[in-house]
């Protein structure tokens, strides 16, 4: 009998992971609810109602009316309408919830292997079950196993970099528009394309088959951002406004002010004990730590000359900062490039027991912010 192969072990291992895992989020909802149901926060209804019926299918959800499901990108919802379409799922609302949370969850399993992928180009003495215990432990993490874009999102930023570093440049742009159809933070990845297509040009300049050399600069600069162009093209035509998806973030109190104002009153507004109370508004000092602290990160990559990560993971972080601090706790703790980093500064700890004790740490964060998710705490969001 053949031993397996090292990546259908560490696939095997990485599924195993994510079953155990989900086995004690099962077990820590019980005083909370159905299990699917307390996993079921904030934005998880919105795509599930979108998946299901579509856009602007339901006038009175959330008292804000159809126009806030723009707000949601449609790569995210229409896999869970495929989902929905494979598990039988129907108009009742828990049937959607374990279709939702399948999906979600075969997605995390997909980035996490991403991971493993994108670490052995990058990180190749990085130990992947430590990378794993990482991305399985981490706080906020529960959000690849909600019905969240974190898995989907995450997993094709990393193969759209991978693609880019191997100048696959179709399979990049195609990957990148797939991402500018998941959020809006996907149009990140095209100042990179940009950047290596203008070098492409550069190096052929003295090709004489110009025209060939045009095609190859160009065709990927078109596709890219096709996913953001044919959202904005179906939002123009339904209510008449292709930058719907923009102009409805003022019902969730988002105005586009800049990160330095942003950044700057949330940290002077001291409410970081809005955290001890789970009905209190969101901690602005609280998400501005993230913000800052992703920023610090950003600054060490750039430093290691890790630019594209450093990039990603800055602008990641000042765009939805140009509206609004919340939710940034999740942008930050989830993204990979944080999740990579975590995981090499965890690897340099050679103190006896030091791994250990981080990671219980890392459990008992991760346990705590689950507790408030499944309340429906703002500082869990």
């Amino acid at each position: 009998m053949k031993l397996p192969r090292p990546r259908s072990a560490l696939a095997a291992l990485a599924v195993l992971a994510v079953l155990l895992r989900l086995t004690v989020y099962w077990l820590a909802a019980q005083p909370f609810g159905p299990f699917a149901d307390t996993m079921c926060q904030y934005d998880c209804g919105w795509y599930l109602r979108i998946g299901f019926s579509g856009y602007g299918a339901d006038a009175e959800f959330a008292n804000y009316g159809a126009l806030p499901h723009w707000a949601f990108f449609p790569l995210f919802p229409l896999l869970l309408r495929l989902s929905f379409a494979l598990l039988h799922a129907t108009a009742d609302l828990a049937s959607q919830e374990v279709a939702g949370m399948v999906a979600a969850n075969l997605l995390y399993v997909g980035f996490i292997l991403t991971a493993f992928a994108y670490a052995s180009r990058t990180r190749p003495t990085l130990d992947r079950r430590l990378l794993l215990l990482v991305l399985v432990v981490s706080p906020y993490g529960y959000f690849f196993s909600a019905v969240y874009t974190e898995g989907l999102f995450n997993l094709l930023l990393l193969a759209a970099v991978m693609m880019l570093a191997e100048r696959r440049m179709l399979a990049c742009a195609t990957l990148t528009a797939l991402l500018c159809a998941t959020r809006p933070t996907g149009v990140l990845m095209l100042l990179p394309i940009g950047i290596e297509r203008l070098r492409h040009l550069w190096r052929g300049r003295t090709r004489p088959d110009r025209m060939a050399l045009l095609g190859e600069t160009l065709l990927p600069l078109a596709i890219a951002p096709l996913g953001l162009s044919l959202f904005m093209a179906a939002q123009y035509i339904s209510v008449g406004d292709g930058l719907a998806f923009s102009h409805v973030q003022i019902l969730w109190d988002r105005h586009w002010i800049g990160p330095l104002t942003t950044l700057t009153h949330g940290m002077m507004q001291e409410d970081w004990a809005n955290l001890l109370t789970p009905t209190a508004p969101p901690s602005q000092s609280y998400d501005a730590a993230w913000a800052l602290l992703g920023l610090g990160l950003a600054g060490f990559l750039a430093w290691r000359r890790r630019w594209m990560e450093a990039w990603l993971l800055a602008a990641g972080i000042l765009l939805p900062a140009s509206t609004a601090l919340h939710s940034l706790p999740r942008f930050v703790a989830t993204s990979p490039f944080v999740l990579l980093t975590l995981a090499q500064a965890i690897a340099r700890v050679q103190l006896p027991h030091g791994r250990l004790a981080i990671f219980i740490l890392l459990a008992v964060l991760h346990l705590a912010t689950l507790g408030l998710w499944f309340i429906g705490a703002n500082s869990a969001y």
